[in-house]
């Protein structure tokens, strides 16, 4: 991946001319727009009618069933065709609404049975008020005044009437009556099969209406395109007859802007930017495919344009520290497993395809750690076997994975200021980097080394403390006294940042610890299932698996949620703070909407 090159783009032409320019720009969709005045509050035609039409293509989009649409060049009524669909939208909410309410009403009324109630002068004007009392209330009867009655009872409640023309207060027994309503449990059940035909039929017609989607999309698209462009229009600047519109370009696509001013006779110019200009930065992978680190990037912050692209190192990183906190070669066949099953849904999309190849990176690279770590859902490879003899990795030896996780941190942010060491290579401001490089190579040698590595750790130390002092102090121009005490102050200064750099690489441990949880968490849960497997024969083999499928589940949720979580933070916090001085802002083409299908 890189950061794209760009070039700084004006058009200008005559007035006339400009709102079909525009829209060839809009078409070509590769221009930034520069805003040459502040436009205009941006006032659709008629918003109301926009949100009906956003509303019904939500609705339609969103079927579970999808019908072969109608294809462009058919004339339809917009107005009519939206308002049917939303008038569906309502008529399925109202059954789904009907059909939750009969589904309540019947749940409360079929433990009574199907009671047909007299007309209410057959009763004297009384009415019956239905309550189900569990049978810890029972003293709550005794405090009532009015003429009750128990019909029945079960294991656990008692079934209550009470007589009274009125409805009793709320506050008469400690649990809310049965809402019996006038119909009784037959016409219930009846009426909640008529709403469930009628359901279906419903959402039948939704289905049919799908084949607006394609059509209505275009109009929503069309609609926004010339939302944009009438906000465009009035951010050009428009003098004397003549309008002129500016913008940045990928440097590969200008010669296409400038295809375009010349086919509509146009003047344009295409500049270089300048080392004051902050042009937007926009990332491409060789393939598209390949583009989930800056995707990763992107999610965090933009790099500046004269920054470098960090995609590749946050790619690889992330899949490196799921690995290590993930630690478990049996994870990762699950995880590479779920990739393979949804593989062919997430190709549908371009930003599916980034995402399978991440999950494949990252299910890889778990199965690699966790054959190294010799860990099989908690389990280790029986001893004397290849699987034993190739797990080198020992998780639980705190000296050996404290130190492979420090090393990890010391190389991650190493890379970070080598890239910023190397931007800065015309400058002084190059001895800051390569001054930190040098303390975390000698402190590596004075901690991991021995006898003369020792004393070479200290030279490395000493000499980057001191590259570092007169890098930070010649960042500011020196011409007087005052000057010359400021800089040995910015000197100074610099090297307070030593207690970020031993914390920030310290914060690497995570990897160790989370990784050290997992694997522990897994024996606990087998050991755990082992136990009660011998313990109990018969039920103690069904609670084994129930604890085996639960807690692992569970360990592999937390697992998942750890790699990602501190997956990225080390490279956000950590990777980024060191080697990402300046945040840039993303590139957004001026470009027509694609139509959904």
């Amino acid at each position: 991946m890189s950061i794209v090159p760009m070039k700084r783009v004006a058009v200008c032409g005559p007035l006339p001319e400009k709102e079909a320019t525009l829209e060839a720009l809009q078409r070509l969709g590769v221009l930034h727009l520069i805003p040459l005045k502040v436009a205009d509050p941006l006032a659709p035609t008629d918003a109301a009618e926009r949100n009906r039409a956003r509303t019904a293509f939500r609705h339609i989009a969103d079927s579970p069933e999808q019908r072969r649409y109608y294809r462009p060049g058919r004339t339809f009524d917009l107005a009519a065709v939206v308002a049917k669909i939303n008038e569906n939208r309502r008529h399925l909410r109202r059954l789904s609404d009907l059909r939750d309410d009969l589904v309540h009403r019947i749940a409360d009324v079929a433990i009574w049975g199907d009671i047909v109630f007299p007309p209410i002068d057959a009763l004297g004007r009384e009415r019956l008020w239905f309550y189900v009392l569990p049978l810890k209330e029972r003293r709550a009867l005794d405090a009532v005044e009015l003429p009750w009655a128990i019909v029945g009872r079960d294991t656990t409640h008692l079934f209550v009437v009470v007589i009274h023309p009125d409805e009793p207060p709320a506050s008469l027994l400690p649990v809310p009556r049965t809402h019996f309503g006038a119909k009784p449990l037959h016409a219930l059940r009846a009426e909640l099969e008529e709403t469930e035909i009628a359901l279906d039929k419903a959402k039948a017609e939704r289905g049919e209406l799908t084949r607006w989607r394609l059509l209505l999309g275009a109009e929503l698209a069309e609609a926004e395109d010339a939302d944009e462009r009438r906000d465009v229009a009035g951010r050009t600047l428009d003098t004397d007859g003549l309008f002129a519109v500016q913008g940045w370009a990928p440097a590969e696509s200008a010669a296409a802007i400038e295809a375009l001013a010349e086919e509509r006779r146009l003047a344009v110019l295409v500049e270089t930017p300048t080392v004051n200009d902050r042009p937007p930065t926009l990332l491409r992978p060789k393939d598209d495919r390949l583009g989930g680190g800056a995707d990763l990037t992107y999610f965090y912050t933009t790099p500046a344009y004269g920054a470098w692209d960090p995609s590749f190192v946050v790619f690889t990183s992330f899949a490196i520290f799921f690995a290590m906190i993930m630690a478990d070669a049996g994870y990762a066949v699950v995880i590479g497993l779920i990739t393979a099953w949804f593989w062919r849904r997430m190709g549908e999309t371009a930003s599916g395809q980034r995402m399978r190849v991440m999950l494949a990176v990252i299910a890889g690279a778990s199965l690699i750690y966790g054959v190294l770590a010799g860990s099989y859902f908690g389990v280790a490879p029986r001893a004397g076997s290849l699987l034993a003899k190739i797990a080198i990795v020992h998780i639980t030896n705190f000296d050996e994975m404290m130190k492979l996780s420090v090393v990890i941190g010391a190389v991650h942010v190493g890379i970070a200021l080598a890239a910023t060491a190397w931007l800065a290579r015309s400058s002084l401001r190059a001895l800051v980097p390569i001054g930190w490089l040098a303390v975390i190579l000698g402190g590596l040698m004075l901690w991991l080394g021995a006898g003369s590595l020792n004393h070479g750790g200290g030279a490395f130390v000493g000499a980057g403390l001191a590259s570092v002092f007169v890098g930070s102090a010649t960042a500011r121009p020196a011409k007087t006294a005052t000057d010359w005490l400021l800089c040995v102050a910015d000197g100074f200064m610099g090297l307070t940042s030593i207690t970020k750099l031993f914390g920030d690489i310290l914060s690497y441990l995570r990897l160790f610890a989370l990784g050290l949880a997992s694997a522990s968490l897994a024996e606990t849960f087998n050991g755990m299932a082992s136990g009660l497997q011998f313990s109990r024969p018969g039920l103690g083999l069904l609670a084994a698996i129930l604890i085996l499928a639960f807690g692992h589940a569970i360990n592999f949720v937390i697992g998942i949620m750890g790699g990602v979580v501190h997956g990225l933070r080390l490279n956000y916090i950590e990777f980024f703070g060191w080697g990402l001085s300046e945040e840039g802002y993303p590139f957004r083409a001026f470009a027509k909407r694609e139509i959904p299908e």
